[in-house]
C-alpha cells in the first residue's frame, strides 16, 4: 500500500502546470463567490476578517480515503486583498493513515502573514497532522496546527456530501496555473 501512496505523491508531483480558459476561470470565479456567501452565513463576523487579512484562498475540494491512503484535490482562487490580484491554484493531496470515505467539501483560508500569501502565490506544498469525520453536510475537524497561539491563518470548511472518518498525515500541494 505504502508503494502506491508514493507513486500517487509523484504522479502529483510531476504534473505540469496548465492554463485556464477565461471560462474555467470564470467559473472558479462564481464558485469562490458563492463560497465566500456560503460560509459567511455559517461563520458571523468572517467579513470583517477578510476585510483585515492580506488575502484568502476559497477552494472546491473532493477526498477519497480508504484504509492506509488517501487522495484529493480541487480548484480555487487566492485574493490578495491588497492588490486585488487572483492567483488561480490546483490542489492536489495524498494521505497515509486510517479511516475511510469519500467527500466532498469548500475550503476557506483567511490569510493573515504576508509571507505566506507569497508562498501561496507561487505554489506550495503543506504537511499536517489531522482528523476529520463528515456526513452528508455536517463536518468536524482537528490539527495540530488549532494548537498555535500565533495564527498566520485561519481555516474553514463547509462539507457538502459523502461520509468519511479519517486520521492521517497529510500532504498538500498548491500549484498555480499558468497566465
Amino acid at each position: 500500500m505504502l508503494k502506491y501512496f508514493f507513486l500517487g505523491f509523484i504522479a502529483c508531483g510531476l504534473t505540469g502546470c496548465a492554463t485556464l480558459s477565461m471560462d474555467q476561470r470564470i467559473e472558479l470565479d462564481a464558485m469562490a463567490a458563492t463560497n465566500l456567501q456560503q460560509m459567511a452565513a455559517c461563520n458571523p463576523g468572517l467579513e470583517e476578517k477578510l476585510e483585515e487579512c492580506k488575502g484568502y484562498l476559497t477552494l472546491d475540494a473532493r477526498l477519497v480515503k480508504i484504509p492506509f491512503i488517501g487522495w484529493g484535490g480541487g480548484k480555487g482562487v487566492l485574493f490578495d486583498t491588497t492588490t486585488g490580484h487572483r492567483t488561480y491554484l490546483k490542489v492536489s493531496r495524498m494521505d497515509v493513515g486510517g479511516g475511510g470515505g469519500i467527500r466532498e467539501f469548500d475550503v476557506l483560508i483567511v490569510i493573515y502573514d504576508e509571507k505566506l500569501l507569497q508562498k501561496a502565490q507561487n505554489g506550495k506544498w503543506s504537511y499536517g497532522l489531522g482528523a476529520e469525520a463528515s456526513a452528508g453536510t455536517a463536518s468536524a475537524e482537528g490539527s495540530r496546527d488549532q494548537l498555535q497561539t500565533e495564527k498566520k491563518y485561519e481555516l474553514f470548511s463547509r462539507s457538502e456530501r459523502g461520509a468519511s472518518v479519517t486520521w492521517t498525515l497529510q500532504a498538500i500541494r498548491f500549484k498555480p496555473y499558468k497566465d
